[in-house]
C-alpha cells in the first residue's frame, strides 16, 4: 500500500477550520476579524460536459427538471448539488419535502433515492448532508440573506433546510440560511422543508 500524504496531526491538509468571512475588527478588542483564523472558501462551480442541462427527477408521479450544476468544495472535499427544488416535487409542488411521513412517498430520503436512480450530474452517491456539513456553508458575516455564497449557491430559499441529523427519534436538525442563521429542529413527520444533497468527501 502506497504512503498516504496527510498534514499535521494526520489530518488531510485541505480539511482545516474555515474562517467565518469576518474582515472588519470592531472596536480594541482582538475578535474575529483581528484573528481571521482559518482558510478562506474555495468553491468550484462545474456547469459544463455532465454537469450541464437538466434531469427529470420524478418524485410521486410529479416531476422537476433537476440541474446538474455542482459545486465542488476544495477545503472539505464535499461536492453539493448546486440547485435546491423549489418547484413541482412535493405535497404542494413547492419543492418542501418531509423527513419521513407515514405514506412514505414524498420525503428528502426518496427524493435522494431519486437523484441517485437519475445520476444527477453523473453521480449516484447522494446522500442527505449533516447538520455540520450544512453549517459549512454558511457565510457568517456577510449581512443579508440568504446567508450563502449566492454566486456558487443561487438557489438557496432563505427558509428551513433539513440535515440527516436527528433530534430524538421524532425530530431532525434544521438551518435556515437567513439574515442570520438558525439552527433548530423540525418534527420529522408532519414538517416540509427543502433539502440540499452532498456527496463526499473526497481529497486529490
Amino acid at each position: 500500500m502506497g504512503e498516504i500524504k496527510q498534514g499535521r496531526l494526520g489530518v488531510p491538509p485541505d480539511c482545516q477550520m474555515l474562517v467565518t468571512g469576518q474582515v472588519t475588527q470592531y472596536g480594541d478588542e482582538k475578535d474575529d476579524g483581528y484573528y481571521q483564523k482559518g482558510k478562506s472558501k474555495k468553491y468550484v462551480v462545474l456547469d459544463t460536459g455532465q454537469y450541464s442541462g437538466t434531469v427529470d427527477v420524478t418524485l410521486n408521479g410529479k416531476t422537476h427538471a433537476t440541474s446538474n450544476k455542482c459545486v465542488l468544495d476544495k477545503r472539505t472535499g464535499l461536492m453539493w448539488m448546486q440547485e435546491v427544488v423549489q418547484a413541482d416535487i412535493g405535497p404542494e409542488g413547492d419543492g418542501k419535502l418531509y423527513w419521513k411521513e407515514v405514506a412514505d412517498v414524498e420525503n428528502i430520503f426518496r427524493f435522494k433515492a431519486q437523484v441517485n436512480f437519475q445520476k444527477v450530474g453523473g453521480y449516484g452517491d447522494w446522500r442527505v448532508p449533516n447538520v455540520v456539513e450544512m453549517l459549512s456553508l454558511v457565510w457568517w458575516d456577510k449581512g443579508s440573506a440568504p446567508n450563502i455564497d449566492t454566486d456558487a449557491f443561487p438557489s438557496t430559499p432563505n427558509e428551513w433546510h433539513y440535515s440527516s441529523t436527528s433530534w430524538g427519534i421524532d425530530n431532525a436538525q434544521v438551518i435556515q440560511f437567513g439574515l442570520w442563521v438558525d439552527v433548530g429542529y423540525n418534527v420529522k413527520a408532519t414538517i416540509k422543508n427543502y433539502c440540499r444533497l452532498v456527496r463526499g468527501p473526497k481529497f486529490e
